[in-house]
C-alpha cells in the first residue's frame, strides 16, 4: 500500500487540488443528492382492493373475493393470499417470498386481475405494492366554506391540482373524498299512477335520455360514414321538465334533488374535505419539495381566501430536515469528541489537525461515491455515517502515531515517511478491509431488510474506504509539512501495563480461564436475555378507532363520529384531526379500504403535548360510546406503536374454527410477555333470506323487482356544472321491518302479488366480514406483546403450536399458525445471524491472506467473544433486548474489535523478526497501547451521541440506542481484555518456540554468569 503514500508524497501539489477538489465537490454532493426519510423499499406484498356498492359480505365473497383467488393460482413465488371481505368491499393481501421481485409479481397480478369478470357496479380493483419512496411527502387538506359540490370539484381539480402538479419534483398527486354528487329522482307511486305513466316505461324513457347508440356504418358521398345516435342532458332543469305525457313532467310525480354521499365520511377538524397526498419522484429532494408545497399552499390561501382554505396536515420534509440535522449533529458531536480524545492523548495541536483531517475529507469523499452510487440521504446513511465517524480516524491515528514515535532525532524524509506508513501499512489496510468485510455482505440480506440495510452498509465501506486512503496519502504529506517543529515530550514510561501483561504471560491459567468464563457467559447471558423488536416509543400521531357491532345504522356511527370529534375539539394539544368513516372508494387507490362499521381518527398533536397522556385520557370516554369498542394509542410512520404477534386458525368448518381459536386466545394469554389477546372473530350481521318457490315465480327476476323498488337505481349521467353527475331512481318503498319485506307488493303476469305468497322470508345472522387465506376460512388471533419479550414469547407460542398439533387438540381439519410481524423480526434476527456468521470467515479469510499464519488469524478471532460479553453485558445494563438495532451493532462490532487485534498482532509478527516471542510481545504491547487506546476512546466517544439521541418517532430506529449500546459496551470491555488475553494465547500458540528461546535465554544467562 506504500505506493500511494510514494506517489502522494512526489506530488503534493495533485494531492492539494485533489484534497480540495474532493472538499467542494463532497459539500456540492451533500447539497444536491436527494433527501428522504429512508431507503426506497419495496414491501413484500401486494394488496387488491374492490368495493361494490350495495352488496352484502357473502355476495363480495362470491362473486368477487373468491373469483380473484381463483384467477391468483400459479402466480410466482405466492406464499399466501389473506382475503377480507365485508359490505360493499373486498381487500387481497399477497404475500411473496423474500427472494421475489415484487414489482413483477405485482405487474402479474394485474394481468390476471384485469380477466376477472366481476358484477356490474363493482370498481375496477385496484392493485397496490407500497413502496417507502411512495410515502407521502405532504398531506394537505381542502376545506370549503360551504359544502362540496361539482363547482368545488371543479376547481379543485381544475385550479388547485394543476399547481401542485406543475411543482417540480412531483411524481403523483393522489385525492381523497369530495366524491361528485349524485341526481336522486324519488318517484311518488300515487301521482305516478294517476298520471297512468308505468314505472318500467320510465325506467326506459329517463335511461334512454342519455342514451349513446351506435346505428352502425353508412356509404354516403362514397365513404363508409358511421351513425351514432345521442341523447344529452346538461342540467338540472332539464331532468326535471322532461315530459312523460301531454299533460305531465318528470318534476309533477317525482322530487329531484342533488345529494351527497351518505355512506362514508372524511372529515378535516369536523369539517368535510378533499385529502390530497403528494408523492415525489425518485430523483427529487423532499426537503426541496416540501417547501414548494408550502409556498404553493400560501398562495391558494391567498388567492382563494373566502372560497377555501388549504391545511398542511403532515409535511415530511420536514421530517426529514429534522431528522438529517439531528443526525448530522450527532456525527458533528462524535467528531469533537473523537478530536478531544485525540488532543487528550497527543497533546499537540498540529498532530491532532493531521488526525482529524480525515474525518471531513473521508466524509467529502463518501457524499461523492454516495452520489455516484445513487444512493439517498436518509435516515439510515447518515446513521451509517454517525457510527462510523470515530472509525474514520482510526488508521490516521495509527500512522501518525507511528511517525511520531519513530521521529526521535530522525529527519521527516520521503524515505523516513514512507518507511514509517509501510511499518503500519499491512495493520490498518486488513483491519478497515475486515471491517468493510463485515457490511459489504449485508448487500445479498434477502427482503425488504436488504434494501433498508443497503446503503447503511454502503455508506460505512465508502468512508472506511477513503479514510485508509487519507491516511496513506495526506496524513503523511501532511505530517511532512505540520511535524517539522513539534517537540518530542517525554512521556513517563508506564509501569503498571507492563508489570500486568508480564505477569499475566508467566501465570496463563488465569486469562486462559477468565477466556473461558467470558465465551460461558456470553452464551449464556444471551440464551436468557429477551430478544425483542426494535420498539417505536415516539409518537408521530395518534391513532383512535371506533368499531362498532356489524348492522349497525349509519345514522348512529354518524353521532359518534360527531361525539368524538366534539371531545377532540376541547383538547388542547390537539392541532388538526381526521376523520374517516364508512366504506370509501378513494381509499381503495391505497390499499387501505376499512369495514363499514369502522371509524378512523388521526390526531395531530401540538409540539410538547404528552402522547401517552393523551391516549389515557381519550381511552377514559369509552364509556360515552356504549355501543362501540373504543381504541387509541400513539402511532408512527408504519402505523400503531403495538408489538404484536399473530396466529391464523385454518379450517373447513367456522364453528371448529371459532373453537379453536378461543383456545388459542386462553392459552397464549398466560404467557408472560402478552399484554393483551384480540382476534378478528367479528360480530355477525342480521341477514333476511327470501326463498322463492320455484314453481311460482323466478328467483332472478324476484330479486330485481324488489332491488328495483327498495334500492336507488343508477339510470345514467347528466352533466352538471361541467361535471358528469350520476342520476339514481330512489326506492319506491321504504322498508322499516321484516313485515314490510313480506308484504311487499311484487307485479307478476297473474297481477300484484306479496312476497310472501310466493317466497318464504327468514331472519338469520351472517357474518359481517368474511376472512380467508388461501381460499379457506381463518380467524386471526393477535397478541399484543412486550417489545423487550418479543422474540421469547413467538419461540414459546411455537412450541405451544408444536403442542398442539401434537396432541390433535383442534378438531380434525383445523390448524394454527403463526404470521405477522412475530416471524419478521425471528426472520430479521435470524438472517443477522447468519450474516454474522458469513463476515467472521470473511474476516477470518483476509487475516490468513495478509498475517499469512493460521495461529495468528484464531489469537486475533478471540477477541470476538470478548466484544459479546460487553456487548450483552451493555444491554443488561441499559435494560434493553437484543433486536435488530443491538444485532446490527454486534455485526459492526465483529468488524471493529478485531481492529485493535490485529495493530498488535501485526507488531508482534513483525518483532519476532529480530526478537524473541516473548521480548515481541512486551516491545508490542507497550508500543501499541497507546494507538489501540485513542482508535477505541475515539470510536467509542464519537458513539455517545447516538446513545442519547432522541429517537424519530417517523424512522424505523434502525440506527439507534441499541446499537450504541452494544458498540460502546462492546469496544471498552474487549479493548482491556485485548490488551492481556491477545498476547497470552499468542505466546500459548506459539508456546513450543516461547520456551525453547527461554531455555535458550537462560543457558546464554548462566555461561555469562559463570
Amino acid at each position: 500500500m506504500t505506493w500511494f503514500t510514494k506517489w502522494a508524497l512526489r506530488n503534493k501539489a495533485a494531492l492539494a487540488f485533489a484534497v480540495i477538489a474532493s472538499m467542494i465537490f463532497g459539500i456540492f454532493s451533500y447539497t444536491t443528492i436527494p433527501m428522504e426519510l429512508m431507503p426506497s423499499a419495496d414491501q413484500p406484498y401486494v394488496t387488491i382492493s374492490t368495493v361494490g356498492n350495495g352488496m352484502d359480505a357473502v355476495s363480495m365473497d362470491e362473486q368477487v373475493t373468491q373469483p380473484i383467488e381463483k384467477a391468483l393460482n400459479g402466480v410466482r413465488g405466492k406464499q399466501s393470499v389473506v382475503a377480507q371481505t365485508g359490505n360493499n368491499f373486498s381487500q387481497l393481501t399477497v404475500t411473496f417470498e423474500s427472494k421475489i421481485d415484487v414489482k413483477e409479481a405485482k405487474q402479474q397480478i394485474e394481468e390476471r386481475v384485469s380477466m376477472v369478470h366481476l358484477p356490474n357496479g363493482v370498481m375496477k380493483p385496484y392493485v397496490i405494492n407500497l413502496n417507502t419512496s411512495e410515502i407521502p411527502i405532504v398531506e394537505l387538506g381542502l376545506t370549503f366554506d360551504k359544502e362540496i359540490g361539482n363547482n368545488e370539484l371543479n376547481i379543485v381539480e381544475n385550479e388547485i391540482m394543476p399547481m401542485f402538479k406543475d411543482l417540480k419534483g412531483v411524481g403523483n398527486v393522489i385525492t381523497n373524498g369530495g366524491r361528485n354528487q349524485q341526481v336522486m329522482i324519488k318517484v311518488d307511486p300515487a301521482k305516478l299512477a294517476a298520471a297512468n305513466f308505468p314505472l318500467e316505461k320510465l325506467y326506459t324513457l329517463l335511461q334512454g335520455k342519455t342514451a349513446s347508440v351506435a346505428v352502425g356504418e353508412q356509404t354516403m358521398n362514397n365513404e363508409a360514414t358511421s351513425i351514432i345516435v345521442t341523447g344529452k342532458l346538461e342540467t338540472l332543469d332539464e331532468l326535471k321538465n322532461i315530459q312523460l305525457n301531454s299533460k305531465t313532467k318528470l318534476q309533477d310525480v317525482a322530487g329531484i334533488t342533488l345529494q351527497e354521499d351518505t355512506e362514508s365520511i372524511i372529515h378535516l377538524n369536523g369539517m368535510s374535505f378533499i385529502d390530497v397526498v403528494i408523492q415525489k419522484d425518485s430523483t427529487s429532494n423532499a426537503v426541496t419539495l416540501g417547501k414548494q408545497v408550502e409556498v404553493a399552499v400560501k398562495k391558494i390561501n391567498k388567492d382563494y381566501k373566502g372560497t377555501l382554505q388549504a391545511t398542511i396536515v403532515m409535511n415530511l420534509g420536514d421530517t426529514v430536515l429534522d431528522s438529517i440535522n439531528s443526525m448530522t449533529r450527532e456525527v458533528l458531536t462524535g467528531a469533537l469528541f473523537a478530536t478531544l480524545i485525540i488532543w487528550l492523548f497527543l497533546r499537540s495541536f498540529r498532530m491532532t489537525l493531521i488526525t482529524i483531517i480525515s474525518i471531513p475529507l473521508s466524509l467529502c469523499m463518501t457524499m461523492i461515491l454516495l452520489s455516484f452510487f445513487g444512493v439517498t440521504l436518509n435516515i439510515l446513511t447518515l446513521g451509517g455515517i454517525a457510527v462510523s465517524v470515530g472509525r474514520l480516524v482510526d488508521d490516521s491515528i495509527v500512522v501518525v502515531e507511528n511517525i511520531y514515535r519513530r521521529k526521535q532525532n530522525n529527519e521527516l524524509t520521503p524515505a523516513f515517511l514512507i518507511e514509517s506508513v509501510k511499518e503500519v501499512g499491512s495493520a490498518i489496510t486488513s483491519s478497515t478491509l475486515t471491517t468493510v468485510a463485515v457490511f459489504l455482505p449485508m448487500l445479498i440480506v434477502s427482503g425488504g431488510l436488504r434494501d433498508l440495510v443497503a446503503p447503511f452498509a454502503i455508506t460505512i465501506t465508502c468512508s472506511l474506504l477513503s479514510s485508509l486512503l487519507v491516511s496513506l496519502t495526506v496524513v503523511p504529506a501532511l505530517s511532512a509539512r505540520m511535524m517539522k517543529k513539534v517537540k518530542m515530550k517525554e512521556h513517563k514510561a508506564k509501569s503498571f501495563y507492563p508489570s500486568l501483561l508480564k505477569w499475566s504471560l508467566n501465570h496463563k491459567w488465569l486469562p486462559i480461564t477468565i477466556a473461558i468464563l467470558v465465551v460461558v457467559g456470553s452464551v449464556g447471558l444471551f440464551l436468557t436475555m429477551p430478544k425483542g423488536s426494535v420498539d417505536q416509543q415516539d409518537s408521530a400521531y395518534i391513532a383512535i378507532g371506533l368499531r362498532y357491532d356489524n348492522g349497525t345504522p349509519f345514522s348512529e356511527i354518524k353521532d359518534g363520529v360527531a361525539k368524538m370529534e366534539g371531545i377532540l375539539s376541547e383538547k388542547d394539544g390537539v392541532k388538526t384531526h381526521i376523520t374517516v368513516a364508512g366504506v370509501n372508494e378513494d381509499a381503495a387507490q391505497y390499499g387501505n379500504l376499512q369495514e363499514a362499521n369502522v371509524v378512523r381518527f388521526m390526531i395531530f398533536t401540538k409540539e410538547g403535548t404528552d402522547s401517552a397522556k393523551f391516549v389515557k385520557d381519550i381511552r377514559k370516554t369509552k364509556d360515552q360510546f356504549p355501543n362501540a369498542e373504543l381504541t387509541a394509542e400513539t402511532a408512527g410512520l408504519l402505523g400503531s406503536n403495538t408489538t404484536t404477534v399473530s396466529i391464523d386458525v385454518i379450517g373447513k368448518n367456522d364453528d371448529d374454527i371459532k373453537k379453536a381459536a378461543d383456545m388459542v386466545k386462553k392459552d397464549i394469554s398466560s404467557i408472560n410477555g402478552v399484554e393483551k389477546v384480540e382476534s378478528n372473530d367479528q360480530n355477525t350481521k342480521p341477514t333476511i333470506s327470501i326463498q322463492v318457490d320455484s314453481k311460482l315465480s323466478n328467483a332472478q327476476e324476484v330479486a330485481q323487482s324488489i332491488y328495483a323498488m327498495i334500492k336507488p337505481a343508477v339510470i345514467g349521467n347528466i352533466k352538471i356544472d361541467g361535471r358528469t353527475t350520476a342520476v339514481q331512481l330512489g326506492a319506491l318503498k321504504e322498508i322499516q321491518t321484516v313485515d314490510d319485506l313480506k308484504n311487499l307488493q311484487l307485479m307478476t303476469p297473474d297481477g300484484p302479488v306479496s312476497i310472501s305468497s310466493i317466497a318464504k322470508v327468514e331472519e338469520s345472522n351472517e357474518l359481517g366480514t368474511i376472512f380467508t387465506k388461501d381460499g379457506h376460512h381463518y380467524l386471526q388471533v393477535t397478541a399484543q406483546v412486550n417489545p423487550d419479550k418479543m422474540v421469547d414469547v413467538t419461540g414459546k407460542i411455537q412450541q405451544q403450536l408444536l403442542t398442539w398439533s401434537k396432541d390433535e387438540t383442534f378438531a380434525k381439519g383445523t390448524s394454527a399458525e403463526l404470521t405477522g410481524s412475530s416471524m419478521q423480526s425471528s426472520d430479521q434476527l435470524g438472517e443477522l445471524a447468519k450474516l454474522s456468521m458469513l463476515s467472521i470467515g470473511i474476516v477470518f479469510m483476509i487475516l490468513l491472506v495478509t498475517l499469512k499464519s493460521f495461529r495468528a488469524s484464531i489469537a486475533i478471532l478471540i477477541t470476538l467473544p470478548l466484544a459479546a460479553i460487553g456487548s450483552l453485558l451493555g444491554l443488561v445494563i441499559t435494560n434493553s433486548s437484543i433486536n435488530i438495532s443491538s444485532g446490527i451493532g454486534m455485526l459492526m462490532l465483529v468488524g471493529i474489535v478485531v481492529t485493535n487485534a490485529i495493530v498488535l498482532v501485526d507488531r508482534i509478527r513483525h518483532n519476532e523478526e529480530t526478537m524473541t516471542i516473548r521480548e515481541a510481545i512486551m516491545e508490542a504491547g507497550i508500543v501499541r497501547l497507546r494507538p489501540i487506546l485513542m482508535t477505541a476512546l475515539a470510536t467509542v466517544f464519537a458513539m455517545v451521541p447516538l446513545l442519547v439521541t432522541h429517537e424519530s418517532a417517523m424512522s424505523l430506529n434502525l440506527v439507534s440506542k441499541g446499537l450504541a449500546v452494544v458498540v460502546i459496551f462492546g469496544l471498552i470491555i474487549s479493548t482491556l481484555l485485548t490488551l492481556i488475553i491477545i498476547p497470552t494465547f499468542y505466546e500459548l500458540f506459539h508456546f513450543r518456540k516461547a520456551k525453547k528461546q527461554r531455555l535458550q535465554a537462560n543457558q546464554i544467562t548462566g555461561t555469562l554468569v559463570q
